[in-house]
């Protein structure tokens, strides 16, 4: 019988902390929530959102008044980032677990008193929901290749490199197209994020840009006032099999398509958004998110309960920006 999984919960930013701290806070239905013994604080997407240092204090200090472990989640960046990555560390309450997502800030870290966690950001994959859940029909595939729900830590040589680099876990995410095979028996132990997924980040970002002049528009902001905390987009993936179901024909066996003619299910006019069963994915500041329905937060909890060096679950009641 394997061991229970340890649920930590994330909290993004001090706000939140200080209305969990008072009680107005709503984890909704999302299981394991009545046995959290860890806290996840801060954001792993953007640089501009990284606590102070009074903050991720007060954060570890509600944490250990629960009896709680407490992971410090820092963001890719500018090297002035990673300088302030470092110092918060520093000043950071021990025990500390910290989560990293550039490799500058790995480096810098290698050899502190923390321990390090490689976080989504460095963990690649597939995570795209306009991906269908089906393979190409170009190459007859009725359901999607392995492939596409594996993560680098699924590769022996990531693994090793992160064991070199004095990396014990890794978080990841469970995809759209469903769990991925069962990791090696040599698996790091892994963090898995529920029910929201990452699909992709970057330092322009949408948010930010409202209201600015074309000139800046769609450059790096050197300074935020996180308009993020305050809008989030949602955006809608029309162009996936699961939209199309069976009207999209598949190629028959020894069937060869030229490229002038493979299938584009890309459409140009959406029905009412209340009629399109698409998938929905959602920007929040620089950074795109999908959401598990129900069914498949269940699947994703009952994959994680028999995954080899699967031994935590990060329930997160909000986006985590």
């Amino acid at each position: 019988m394997t061991d229970p999984l340890h649920v930590a919960l994330h909290v993004p930013d001090r706000a939140r902390l200080d209305r969990l701290a008072s009680g107005d806070s709503d984890l909704g239905d999302l299981p394991g929530a009545d046995r959290i013994d860890r806290l996840h604080f801060g954001v792993e997407f953007c640089e501009h959102l990284l606590p102070s240092s009074e903050d991720v204090s007060a954060a570890a200090a509600f944490a250990e008044a629960r009896g709680w472990g407490f992971t410090l989640l820092t963001p890719y960046g500018t090297d002035r980032m990673v300088d302030a990555v470092c110092a918060l560390v520093a000043d950071a309450p021990r025990p500390l677990e910290v989560v990293v997502n550039d490799w500058g800030v790995l480096h810098r870290l290698r050899g502190l008193d923390v321990e390090i966690t490689v976080g989504r950001g460095l963990n690649r994959m597939i995570r795209d929901p306009r991906v269908p859940d089906v393979g190409p029909e170009h190459l007859g595939g009725d359901a999607p290749p392995d492939s596409w729900r594996r993560s680098s830590a699924d590769s022996s040589t990531f693994r090793a490199l992160l064991e070199t680099l004095g990396v014990a876990r890794v978080e990841t995410d469970v995809p759209l197209q469903g769990p991925p095979p069962p990791p090696p028996a040599d698996a790091l132990r892994t963090t898995l994020h529920l029910p929201w997924g990452m699909v992709a980040s970057g330092r322009i970002c949408l948010v930010n840009a409202l209201g600015k002049p074309p000139s800046v528009r769609l450059t790096a902001p050197m300074a935020c006032n996180a308009p993020c905390r305050k809008y989030t987009i949602e955006l809608r993936a029309p162009w996936s099999r699961r939209e199309e179901g069976d009207a999209v024909p598949t190629v028959k066996a020894g069937q060869i398509l030229p490229l002038s003619r493979l299938l584009n299910r890309r459409r140009t006019e959406l029905p009412p958004a209340d009629e399109d069963p698409a998938p929905r994915f959602f920007q929040k500041g620089n950074t795109h998110f999908y959401r598990l329905g129900p069914g498949a937060i269940t699947e994703a909890w009952s994959w994680a309960e028999a995954a080899p060096g699967v031994d935590r679950v990060v329930l997160e009641p909000d986006l985590p920006m």
